[in-house]
């Protein structure tokens, strides 16, 4: 419609059922509503705690300061946000423990902290205090660590700095668990000052809904346990998956009291497995291992599996690291027959189909109950069911009974009407296992844990340009563990004075205070009774993000399609896991969903005992280079207070 003058024009016009504003209303309405958004924006970011993305800083935003903390204790007060940035408060302290007791443990934070650079090839920031130290094996990309941490800072400087020098370490991401009664803030900040370690602690909403948040609230000890690995799984999977979006390669998943080794040959290696069987020892495929009470101090079981066609169960046989019950190990019972023990998921690898045969339909999704198989079914030529329908498969299987060892992607199975099926082959992502003769000539060429001529990302990169199949070497490369007592011995097996002197701590520092040092005495190499299950390092740039989401299947194997179901031998691995059960008074200190177990002297004893078997000092030269590398004065304000517990609320 033709308008008439602004200056004549009423505010409101109404016009053949339209209404007309006059621009001068439009104009005050739009800049109020773009204030009013700017309002609710600050608002609305200030009291959601909204997760604030890293920024670019410039080098001269680092601001010097006397002391590495002060108390928050007044408005305008600062505290360490999700991604490591300054964030000030006027009135509403916020922290990254969310439980009462650790927000109160956890009183002393920074005055300020700058953001970091979060470009791939930037990972050290420098000012005119501090500088980055470069080790010899240093890289621009560095290896990264997703640790959850509770009441850990007695350790928890030694465990970092260990894995700046032998990784390198150069990104960490911490997670605090909500019964822990302090906070690691100050000793992550003190990192990142003194050599731009990029560190990122997360609170819980950066990677929990909000219904797993917060400390455990049942008194079932059990229910707690799942309470603690259902956090555990979401915090490893989300911290994959930023680290993924941040362009790095290989994360490490350990816990503090674990430390990532090169496993050098040594005589009390476990007898190497064989790749087929020695002449005149029968062959048992499909095999199971079912442990039993053999009385006294004697552990072992039984076998059973398949022997020239028919299902075969072993005699007792007494384990020990010579008589390993183990893939590709010659095993021998107590009246004498010996069997070989086939490598299964290597065969069923080797023999998978790549695709279904015509009109044969494919399953995938499986779940199991009872003698049923619930899958997924596609190209169902049978029932003609819709792709993607779930359905039972009824199988001839007993609980426990052989036939269902052979299940296995790339395999194809047959139900009770003689149907035959295709299970898609999941696994066809699964690392490939090194052979016995690579393996062995890849550690060989090993480095000296410790001695700072080679990291082991520098093995890894290593390993592949040596014509080592990648495919070996990860995505998610299995490393098994090896646990360390608390059996304490002085004496060390070095014949040379130098050896001697490389294995104690520096002047200035106590061999008592580190637990890497303190403790040379350790369980039968390989055998699972004592070290459990191993952990792994993961290669994030060579898993799609679609598999990095949700829950990880569990610590142990957190990805299933990309970890192997088979635990890590040994013999064949290239690195290990220095599990440390340390003193009672360590073992006592965390306030887990274990505590009651972790209070139990005897339980503690008992776990210990059957590690004291043998002796290494692999670990023990890292400390002096340590020192060597970044200089005594910031290694002694990097790890001060290792080792001291003080008593926690």
């Amino acid at each position: 419609y033709p308008l008439p003058s602004l200056q004549s024009m009423p505010l409101i016009t109404i016009k053949q059922r339209h209404i007309i504003l006059n621009p001068h209303v439009l104009r005050v309405i739009c800049a109020g509503g773009v204030v009013l958004c700017l309002f609710l924006t600050i608002h609305l970011h200030n009291t959601l705690d909204i997760d604030t993305p890293p920024l670019s800083p410039s080098l001269h935003s680092i601001r010097r300061r006397s002391q590495h903390s002060t108390s928050i204790a007044n408005d305008g007060a600062s505290s360490l946000t999700a991604d490591g940035i300054l964030s000030r408060h006027i009135g509403n302290i916020k922290h990254i423990v969310t439980s009462d007791r650790a927000a109160a443990a956890a009183k002393t934070a920074v005055d300020s902290i700058p953001s970091r650079r979060t470009d791939n090839t930037q990972h050290a920031v420098t000012n005119a205090r501090t500088s980055t130290v470069k080790t010899a094996s240093s890289s621009d990309e560095g290896v990264s660590a997703c640790l959850l941490v509770n009441d850990e800072n007695p350790r928890l400087p030694e465990w970092i700095a260990y894995h700046y020098l032998a990784l390198p370490l150069r990104s960490l991401i911490v997670a605090v668990d909500p019964a822990s009664r302090s906070s690691p803030n100050k000793i992550l900040l003190q990192w990142y000052e003194e050599v731009g370690l990029d560190v990122r602690p997360w609170p819980e909403k950066r990677y929990l809904p909000p219904k797993m948040r917060g400390p455990c609230q049942s008194d079932d000890p059990e229910k707690c346990l799942w309470h603690h690995r259902d956090r555990q799984q979401c915090f490893i999977m989300s911290c994959m998956a930023e680290f993924k979006r941040m362009n790095k390669t290989w994360v490490l998943l350990t816990d503090v009291d674990e430390y990532l080794v090169f496993n050098q040959i040594r005589e009390d290696d476990p007898v190497v497995p064989l790749d087929t069987a020695p002449e005149g020892i029968p062959t048992m495929n499909d095999w199971k291992y079912h442990n039993t009470n053999l009385g006294g101090s004697l552990h072992g079981g039984v076998i059973d599996g398949t022997v020239n066609g028919k299902f075969t169960t072993s005699d007792p046989i007494i384990t020990n690291p010579k008589n390993e019950v183990a893939y590709g190990n010659t095993v021998m019972d107590i009246q004498g027959k010996q069997y070989f023990l086939r490598d299964d998921v290597a065969f069923l690898e080797a023999t998978a189909l790549p695709s279904a045969p015509p009109n044969v339909p494919t399953l995938k999704d499986p779940w199991f109950a009872g003698n049923s198989l619930y899958v997924r079914i596609y190209n169902d030529t049978y029932d003609n069911n819709e792709d993607g329908s779930f359905v039972p498969i009824m199988m001839d299987w007993e609980i426990g009974d052989a036939k269902r060892r052979s299940f296995y992607g790339g395999h194809l199975i047959v139900d009770t009407k003689g149907r035959r099926y295709y299970l898609e082959k999941e696994q066809e992502l699964w690392p490939r296992r090194y052979s016995a003769q690579d393996s062995i000539a890849a550690r060989r060429r090993l480095p000296s844990t410790g001695e700072g001529s080679k990291s082991i990302l520098d093995v890894l990169k290593g390993e592949a340009k040596k014509g080592c199949d990648r495919g070996a070497l990860g995505p998610c490369l299995s490393i098994p563990r090896l646990l360390y007592g608390s059996h304490e011995d002085n004496t060390t097996s070095s014949s040379s004075t130098q050896d001697r002197e490389s294995m104690t701590a520096p002047e200035g520092f106590d061999s008592h205070d580190f637990v890497t040092l303190r403790y040379q005495w350790h369980a039968s190499k390989g055998e699972f009774e004592a070290s459990k299950y191993g952990k792994t390092i993961i290669d994030v740039s060579r898993v799609p993000m679609g598999a990095l989401r949700g829950k990880a299947w569990n610590i142990h194997r957190p990805l299933a399609y990309y970890c192997r179901k088979d635990p890590a031998r040994y013999a064949v691995s290239l690195f290990r896991v220095n599990h440390y059960l340390d003193s009672f008074e360590a073992y006592s200190y965390r306030n887990d969903a274990r505590a009651n177990l972790r209070q139990c002297k005897e339980c503690y004893e008992k776990k210990g005992s059957g590690a004291a078997v043998a002796m290494d000092n692999d670990i023990r030269p890292w400390l002096r280079r340590f020192v060597e590398l970044l200089g005594y004065e910031k290694a002694q304000r990097l790890l001060s207070n290792t080792g001291d517990f003080v008593k926690l609320e």
